[in-house]
């Protein structure tokens, strides 16, 4: 306490001040601390309540994500899936395109095919009719018989003189003075087609050339070579080349294939044969065919007759002429004769019949 009579305090009361004032400041700090501490308590909740709602809206976000990862799934699997029935009807629809080129291809070597066949001309003489296959062909018969040695083949002009040379088994032919042979006579069994059904094709590398000069069919071949190889002309190197003697025609084949469409489009080519003369031949595709159906019978050859078991007792052409008088005597039940082939013993040959065999044909 202060003293009053003099003013001043004493070390008790200096004391008692310091105490009192260090209670003071402790006081001040500790309702700091109270305060700072509930603060801190107030942003520490907010803080909980902060996370608690960004863990709430993670969780949402997360479930979420996964719903539109499991749709986004759903929808790869559904897209692939429709990828995949896409693909196979791509690969379809290739296929569809593919037979159907095939069949453009087919029309196009069908009507190719019409154009093959050499121009003539020609006058109708006969009646129409109906047919029930527009796309079918006539084909006469060229059938191949094998003769053994020793063997003729004779073709009367009547089927009734043929019938009766059959009627008798053999033969005694006079060939001179008290000098003869005895010989079998047998009909004649051919092996006839009856239906024939080819595919037909195009070939690419391959003209048919119509309409050619009687010439020499080497010097005509060496010619067409010469004139078809120049680029000049449209065409190309030739590979080969062949005669067809039967009907006049020349095939070549060159070693491009992209020779012969152009050719047989301008179809009309002239070509140099000889000094000042150069007609006008035709060119068209050249179709190779294949048989697909065949169907045969046998069928007796009506106007001919097989003579078997000739000696060879002279020269083989006197021997023919021999025969051919004795079966051309109306006496020995012969006839007029439209053909004869006579093999010798030893020796093999093949020959031609042609014209309607179904119906009786002869030997070419």
């Amino acid at each position: 306490m202060m003293d009053e009579d003099s003013g001043l305090m004493t070390l008790e009361d200096i004391q008692e001040e310091t105490t009192k004032l260090k209670y003071d400041k402790l006081f001040e700090e500790q309702q700091k601390l109270r305060k700072t501490a509930s603060v801190r308590e107030r942003l520490a909740q907010t803080f909980r309540d902060k996370a608690l709602v960004a863990t709430r809206g993670l969780e949402q976000a997360q479930l979420k994500l996964d719903q539109d990862m499991e749709s986004k799934q759903e929808k790869l699997l559904s897209l692939q899936e429709e990828d995949r029935q896409l693909t196979e009807q791509l690969k379809e629809t290739d296929e569809d395109i593919r037979q159907q080129d095939a069949k453009i291809d087919e029309l196009k070597n069908a009507a190719n095919a019409i154009s093959v066949v050499p121009e003539r001309e020609v006058v109708f003489r006969g009646s129409t009719r109906d047919v029930a296959n527009p796309n079918a062909f006539d084909v006469k018969s060229h059938i191949k018989y094998p003769m053994d040695g020793g063997t003729a083949l004779i073709t009367f002009d009547e089927e009734l003189v043929a019938e009766n040379i059959l009627s008798m088994p053999t033969h005694k032919v006079k060939l001179e003075e008290e000098c003869f042979i005895v010989v079998e006579v047998h009909p004649v069994r051919l092996t006839v087609p009856t239906y024939v059904e080819m595919d037909t094709r195009v070939c690419p590398r391959s003209i048919l050339v119509s309409n050619l000069p009687s010439l020499e069919s080497e010097f005509m071949l060496d010619k067409l070579e010469l004139h078809f190889s120049k680029k000049v002309n449209g065409g190309g190197e030739v590979a080969s080349r062949h005669f067809q003697r039967d009907v006049g025609n020349a095939v070549l084949v060159f070693v491009d294939d992209n020779i012969a469409l152009g050719l047989t489009e301008k179809e009309a080519h002239k070509v140099t044969f000889e000094r000042n003369k150069s007609p006008k031949v035709r060119v068209t595709p050249f179709v190779n065919g294949t048989i697909t159906r065949l169907e045969t019978k046998s069928q007796d050859c009506a106007r001919s007759v097989l003579l078997t078991g000739i000696p060879a007792v002279m020269d083989p052409a006197t021997l023919q002429d021999m025969l051919e008088i004795y079966f051309q005597k109306s006496t020995n039940g012969g006839g007029e004769i439209s053909n004869i082939v006579y093999n010798p013993q030893g020796q093999a040959t093949v020959a031609l019949f042609k014209d309607d065999v179904v119906k009786g044909a002869g030997l070419a």
